[in-house]
């Protein structure tokens, strides 16, 4: 073979190993890149899981160590929440407009260094006053005449009466002709009671009511107080037995209390849990609801609160049947069925607020989070002014509403349209299934409905008001622990409602209570009933003071 073939030859098999040994290194490199494809895909879906394992890290840690406080305050501004009632810049001025009024005001006003001035009236005008005297030793004068009263040194001293136990002992009159005749024997009626075959009187009944959810002590410690203090032996099951009894003969009061509900055109809902040991099919250890009602017009504010164990959505259809117009409540699922029944939802914007809270205050950077608090900042504040220039101006409600409203479309409108726009826009840039992508996914979802309070100035902002009367009924449950019966957590709705809207009214719940006790044997229309109602009961006839 020649010298050229050969030259030909070692050249075609150095390419073809060439060629074989790139083939060789590009697959390899394939491999390379679907494996570091695969620990990225893996290092992305470690980092998100880590993120959210520090988040409900964090979140565990705050709810055991940490305050409970929703207050937001930006770590890198703390300052700036001192003067939090002189933000105006906030809601109509820039940084450059701040930083004018800075150069031109020579002096400045702090809110910080300002403080209420102590209200030093004395002891309430209702506590009954005894007076005494106390008679001056020196009653001589150095000239030999005896000195005359002119005035008195007053000091008022606040003094405790223990409560008494008294056995009334009832004799009624038994009258017979002194001539013997038959049949002439006339017996005293006996007076008509709440509870006609207990051995107690109303004032006991009342006593028991209100110190079971409003003083929060459950019966077993009214047990003891009555048997170690009083050596009374009324035994917790009876005191159970007069408790529901009694709930059942005030249905009426509640009934039309529902009514006035349903009959108005704004309402509120919201529900906690309840453990009922015997319920018909369900375990103990089963959850029911305990459902919280606001509403009635204005000068009849009713707190109702009823129990459901289960089929909530149906429960809460057949609740508000009849009903035209808004319901406050959050955004749970429970309240969706009440749209297609004929009315409105306005969901609380403080479960949207909630949603960004903990992600702001788990980074010290500025971010998504901290802007959307930034937001429900200003909105609070417009509420807020609302409701100081009611105060100051002593607006009747239609006023308040109608300047709320007003306030509502000036200032409140702009911001919501420019923090939708906000959202989303910048809901793409957020992983979904993170604490952020969810609060941004919750806001946008129930956009309408967190918005339906700029169309009516007779609607919240949020559903804290709601709220508020449900945590009554959570302190009480957290010293009863749980109802026996069914018809043990129907009781306790019923006295609860009974209780908080003599609150809502200024009424002592037990000065309610004595009166209504004493009134409802005697009633046999609808309108006896409705007399007994908090807003038609004569305020002289019950002890008046302030809500709790």
């Amino acid at each position: 073979m020649s010298k050229s073939k050969r030259t030909i030859t070692t050249s075609l098999s150095k390419q073809d190993l060439n060629s074989a040994l790139i083939k060789q290194l590009l697959a390899e490199v394939e491999l390379l890149k679907a494996d570091r494809d695969l620990f990225k895909a893996k290092f992305e879906q470690s980092e998100k899981a880590y993120d959210l394992l520090l988040h409900n890290f964090k979140q565990l840690q705050r709810n055991q160590f940490g305050r409970k406080s929703e207050r937001f305050i930006d770590p890198n501004n703390p300052q700036a929440d001192l003067f939090a009632d002189i933000e105006l810049s906030e809601m109509d001025s820039n940084a450059n407009d701040e930083e004018k009024e800075i150069e031109s005001d020579t002096v400045i006003n702090i809110a910080a260094h300002q403080r209420k001035k102590r209200n030093n009236k004395g002891f309430p005008s209702n506590l009954p006053r005894r007076e005494v005297i106390i008679e001056a030793i020196d009653r001589l004068c150095s000239c030999g005449k005896e000195k005359k009263l002119i005035r008195y040194e007053i000091t008022e001293l606040l003094h405790y009466v223990p409560a008494i136990f008294e056995v009334l002992v009832q004799k009624r009159e038994v009258l017979a002709c002194s001539c013997g005749c038959a049949g002439s024997i006339t017996i005293a009626p006996n007076p008509l009671r709440i509870l006609p075959k207990t051995c107690i009187t109303d004032s006991v009944l009342a006593h028991t009511i209100v110190s079971k959810l409003y003083d929060r002590q459950p019966l077993y410690h009214l047990e003891k107080v009555f048997r170690e203090r009083f050596n009374l032996d009324l035994s917790r099951n009876n005191l159970a037995r007069w408790f529901i009894d009694s709930s059942k003969a005030l249905q009426p009061l509640i009934n039309l209390m529902k009514d006035e509900i349903i009959d108005y055109d704004i309402a509120s809902s919201d529900a906690t849990e309840i453990q009922v040991l015997n319920e018909p099919g369900r375990t103990a250890s089963q959850k029911s609801y305990w459902f919280c009602m606001r509403g009635g017009p204005p000068g009849k504010k009713i707190i109702l609160y009823d129990y459901n164990p289960t089929q909530h959505k149906q429960f809460l259809v057949n609740w508000f049947d009849g009903f035209k117009g808004t319901i406050h409540v959050d955004a749970q699922n429970i309240f969706d069925e009440l749209e297609n029944n004929g009315a409105k939802l306005s969901y609380c914007n403080a479960h949207a607020r909630r949603k960004f809270e903990p992600v702001a205050k788990g980074t010290n950077a500025d971010g998504l989070a901290k802007h959307a608090m930034k937001v429900f900042r200003k909105l609070y504040k417009i509420e807020r002014d609302a409701k100081n220039q009611k105060n100051e101006q002593e607006l009747s409600t239609e006023a308040f509403c109608e300047l709320r409203y007003k306030l509502r479309q000036e200032h409140s409108k702009p911001i919501t349209d420019e923090f939708k726009i906000w959202l989303d826009n910048n809901y793409k840039t957020v992983l979904p299934q993170s604490p952020l992508g969810k609060a941004f996914a919750y806001s946008i979802r129930h956009w309408y409905g967190l918005t339906r309070f700029l169309d009516d100035g007779r609607l919240e902002f949020d559903n804290n008001l709601t709220e508020q009367q449900i945590k009554p009924a959570v302190m009480a449950r957290k010293n009863f622990l749980f109802a026996n019966s069914v018809d043990g957590a129907k009781a306790l709705c019923i006295h609860l409602s009974l209780i908080q809207t003599a609150l809502a009214h200024n009424f002592d719940p037990y000065a309610y209570y004595i009166k209504i006790f004493k009134e409802m044997p005697h009633c046999q229309t609808v309108e006896d009933y409705e007399k007994l109602l908090p807003w038609n009961i004569e305020l002289e006839k019950v002890r008046h003071t302030k809500a709790a």
